[in-house]
């Protein structure tokens, strides 16, 4: 992984897969800013997903535990 800064807000930032995993965080988070395009300057999470990416991600981690639990119950 490289250790960037954003372009937008000058926060330092990890780019790239982190250890064991094939596709970078940016990947996974969408893109809330319409008009930046993912192909040139690197942007942080929190610029990319305009302030949103620790609550995108605690609601994918409880949606992620729920979907568990769920299937667990119908195993049972």
């Amino acid at each position: 992984m490289d250790k960037l800064v954003c372009d937008e807000c000058g926060t330092s930032f990890n780019c790239g897969a982190p250890p064991g995993k094939s596709r970078c965080w940016c990947m996974d988070l969408p893109n809330l800013r319409g008009s930046f395009d993912l192909a040139g300057s690197c942007v942080c999470p929190d610029c990319m997903t305009l302030g949103k990416a620790k609550d995108i991600t605690k609601m994918r981690k409880i949606k992620k535990q729920q979907r568990d639990a769920s299937a667990l119950r119908t195993k049972a």
